[in-house]
């Protein structure tokens, strides 16, 4: 019999009961000794325009033929506590009752080198366009002081993207497929230590992560798998499926919520299908219809996360800081073709980024994008990175006034720039991340700086 919604919420609140107690175990794994903290990332996959959403243009720049606007509507200003201002567009209105739970950060530079969904991709989870070590495992760091979970964090997606996924000990894991998984875990006994099979395949797996190179490393990885295999099987026995007819986006709540109480993982990852790469002029005018569908997503989860008790007196989203990115913005629009008939290109010198949840200063606008208007004239700057002026890109950004420089720089610097690197250095200042996982601006730059005003 499927539960009822009630039942569902009576189970897992039970559970989570069980772990509030001092002294109290549900599966020892899920003993809480520290202040709780988790992450969730929600990414809109293939470069979704900003400028749909809280870093819009007005009408008149599209009367004048500087980009397009398929919405039709004039954006309404935004100002954020701190007094940074932007537009935003009408359809972000289901993300206004969280207005004060994040903040939107505007004009962030990706990779300036490349403009590849891959490698911008890659350069959102790794700092390198051409992959490496993502930042969601070094949250689960046992040097940032707290009790490793048993896996680095799930994704819950569908469809499921190996960019996006491409990380140690992140595993998919879909809410449609927690019932058949937890009932075939209690059919069955966990793998047992000290068994003859499994010190037999530990001992080659040991033998195999001796060496230096990448099988090594990978080998040792699935030694310290199998080592955790055991514990992590009696964890996602306890996975409780959420009524059938509960939206996917609740569905996904309800899965994500049970994985950080029963310390499976102190991450997770979602990605809505919708697909924003929109390069010709009929996917380009479908851009509201995407935006209105995702956007109502991410607002479901937001809205799951504030609704769903952590214990008496704090609810998920107030233990869990929220990240909501893509891998980069859009072009104004598409040389040569008329502005009500053109798409959109790749734009990786200014993207937006939302955060806002637990150790978050939320309710402030950060950054901001250049060409705002029709007659904005362009820096001597942005013309060298962009001369054919087809791309907004961030403007120069003070980091001790917490706000966008008005001058116009002569010569492109990436150090007087926002960028990606010092939004996930300030995630790793709240999570406690050893200093020599923070990222660079460059090879040869020093560290991207924190952005201490945004931490609460």
């Amino acid at each position: 019999m499927t539960p009822s919604r009630r039942d569902f919420l009576k189970i897992t609140l039970g559970g989570a009961g069980t772990l509030l107690l001092p002294g109290a175990s549900f599966l020892h794994a899920a003993e809480v000794r520290e202040e709780p903290h988790f992450f969730l990332m929600i990414v809109l996959n293939g470069g979704a325009d900003s400028s749909y959403m809280f870093d819009a243009r007005p009408l008149s720049m599209t009367k004048a033929g500087k980009i397009q606007n398929y919405l039709g509507q004039e954006p309404a200003p935004w100002t954020g506590r701190n007094g940074t201002r932007t537009l935003a567009t009408s359809l972000v209105k289901p993300l206004t009752p969280f207005r004060d739970r994040f903040s939107v950060l505007n004009g962030v530079y990706m990779t300036p080198s490349f403009d590849g969904h891959l490698q911008n991709m890659n350069f959102l989870f790794t700092g390198n366009a051409f992959g490496g070590d993502s930042f969601i495992p070094h949250l689960n760091l046992a040097e940032t002081g707290r009790e490793p979970q048993s896996l680095d964090g799930i994704m819950s997606s569908d469809p499921l993207s190996a960019t996006i996924n491409n990380h140690s000990a992140v595993v998919p894991l879909q809410p449609q497929s927690v019932g058949g998984l937890s009932k075939a875990l209690k059919s069955i006994p966990p793998l047992q230590a000290g068994s003859d099979l499994t010190e037999f395949i530990r001992g080659r797996m040991t033998a195999n992560s001796t060496g230096p190179g990448r099988l090594s490393a990978a080998a040792a990885l699935m030694r310290a798998g199998l080592d955790r295999a055991p514990k992590v099987h009696d964890q996602l026995a306890q996975l409780v499926e959420s009524p059938a007819d509960d939206s996917p986006e609740k569905r996904t709540v309800a899965l994500i919520t049970q994985c950080f109480r029963l310390s499976i993982s102190r991450s997770a990852i979602y990605a809505p299908s919708e697909f924003f790469d929109v390069h010709a002029a009929d996917q380009a005018r479908a851009q509201p219809k995407l935006f209105v569908s995702a956007i109502v997503k991410v607002a479901t989860l937001l809205r799951g996360l504030a609704d769903t008790p952590f214990d008496d007196h704090r609810s998920m989203f107030d233990v869990t800081t929220v990240m909501v990115a893509t891998e980069f913005g859009r072009t104004l629009r598409a040389p040569g073709e008329p502005i009500d008939a053109t798409g959109t290109n790749h734009n990786q010198f200014s993207n937006s980024i939302l955060l806002g949840g637990k150790g978050i200063r939320s309710g402030l606008v950060v950054g901001a994008s250049d060409l705002s208007d029709e007659t904005e004239e362009p820096s001597p700057a942005h013309l060298q990175i962009d001369p054919a002026l087809e791309k907004s890109i961030g403007r120069p950004f003070d980091f001790s006034a917490f706000s966008p420089r008005s001058d116009a720089p002569g010569t492109f610097d990436i150090k007087d720039y926002l960028t990606i690197g010092s939004v996930v250095n300030t995630i790793y200042e709240l999570f406690g991340v050893p200093k020599e996982h923070y990222r660079v601006l460059r090879r040869d730059l020093p560290v991207a700086r924190v952005l201490d005003r945004l931490i609460a």
